[in-house]
């Protein structure tokens, strides 16, 4: 697979119908893959889950690769935080969260992982399973306005941006070198001769160079992800 792919929602596969949980929590969606590889090929995995369901229950669950989660659109909640708008949440291998309850209006998310994960392991069933180690669960609400960092860049470069742009103007990207997603999730863009309208997604792996990413007529919104080194 090649260091940078950009994926329209043209260039997904077709949504399908999908489920998971445990016996007697088993829960329905929406799954449209992006980027699709094997678990434990070490390749990129997105995927866009729509939950159209009011009160559909995730339950509680860890993954063995990192992960990140954008809210784009709909309610819910994520524990004891409110997921409103547009908001990102990082979970490092073998945290533990949940559980995410939809809204009155349903609940629509992407999963970005950098290595592809072979599915969620639920809790407590898969107690024994989990590894003992420093855990890191972070989450920020993207808020309108200027281009802005979502929380300080950790020592192992996680970080999260979110970068706006006028029409016709380049996506000003943050410095850093780590694997990353580019997520569209206001107006609409372009890569090269490629469009990007909301809900493209960029995949640049470590130490590639960044996307040169154009605002549309009616400018763009940008969610940044960089994963750990």
């Amino acid at each position: 697979m090649s260091t940078l792919e950009t994926i329209p929602p043209s260039a997904a596969a077709p949504a399908r119908s999908s489920h998971s949980g445990p016996v007697g929590k088993v829960f329905e969606f929406l799954r449209t893959d992006y980027l699709v590889a094997p678990a434990g090929s070490g390749r990129p995995q997105a995927f866009l889950v729509q939950m159209g369901e009011p009160g559909s229950v995730i339950p509680p669950h860890f993954h063995v690769e990192d992960e990140f989660q954008v809210v784009v659109a709909g309610s819910g909640r994520l524990g004891k935080h409110a997921l409103e708008g547009i908001t990102v949440h990082f979970a490092e291998a073998y945290t533990p969260y949940g559980p995410i309850r939809t809204g009155s209006d349903g609940l629509t998310f992407f999963t970005l992982r950098a290595k592809a994960d072979p599915g969620a392991e639920y809790m407590p069933e898969s107690r024994a399973r989990l590894a003992r180690k420093a855990r890191r669960n972070v989450a920020a609400h993207v808020s309108p306005g200027p281009s802005a960092a979502l929380w300080p860049m950790h020592a192992d470069g996680l970080g999260a941006w979110v970068a706006r742009a006028g029409s016709g103007e380049a996506v000003q990207v943050p410095s850093g070198d780590g694997g990353r997603y580019y997520l569209v999730v206001e107006g609409s863009a372009t890569r090269g001769a490629t469009a990007l309208p909301r809900w493209s997604c960029i995949w640049t792996a470590a130490g590639a160079d960044a996307p040169v990413i154009i605002a549309g007529p009616n400018g763009v919104g940008v969610v940044i992800v960089q994963f750990p080194g």
